[in-house]
């Protein structure tokens, strides 16, 4: 089995969210939600990339292509905090660490989650801390001569 098609049937198997669907002999996987039918590019195995294509609201005429990885991360963000909407955000972090693990178990990928790690994220985060979100858009607006 393909990358691509690991990556729809893992969405397909977040319920309620998502339901599996086979549409013209392919597994794919439907939104419960909007409607949007996520179907595996064919890929040959020397070049699995992961790609999938997303038919929004299920039109064959608006589609997408995009890395499974992000769409699957959405999708899992979306599905922990439905789960845990009962108990709160609590479990949230949990749930999707959990589900990060085992969609990279069962693909071989991992998912897009991380804030970036660097000196200038950290600075940034003081930055806003200390003089307020409004405080440092103002002066990169200044510093870019916005």
């Amino acid at each position: 089995m393909s990358l691509s098609h690991q990556i729809v049937q893992f969405i397909s198997n977040l319920l309620p969210l998502y339901v599996g669907e086979t549409v013209n002999g392919v597994s794919c996987a439907r939104s419960l939600s909007d409607g949007t039918l996520i179907v595996p590019v064919d890929e040959l195995p020397e070049d699995e990339t992961g790609f999938v294509t997303l038919h929004w609201q299920g039109d064959p005429n608006r589609q997408t292509v995009v890395q499974g990885v992000f769409i699957t991360s959405l999708a899992v963000a979306k599905y922990a905090e439905l789960h845990h909407l009962a108990q709160g955000a609590k479990g949230v972090r949990e749930e999707i660490e959990r589900l990060s693990q085992h969609f990279t178990v069962k693909t071989g990928e991992t998912l897009a989650f991380e804030h970036p790690d660097s000196e200038l994220w950290e600075l940034v985060q003081k930055a806003v801390g200390e003089a307020g979100e409004a405080g440092v858009i103002e002066f990169l607006k200044k510093s870019f001569g916005f």
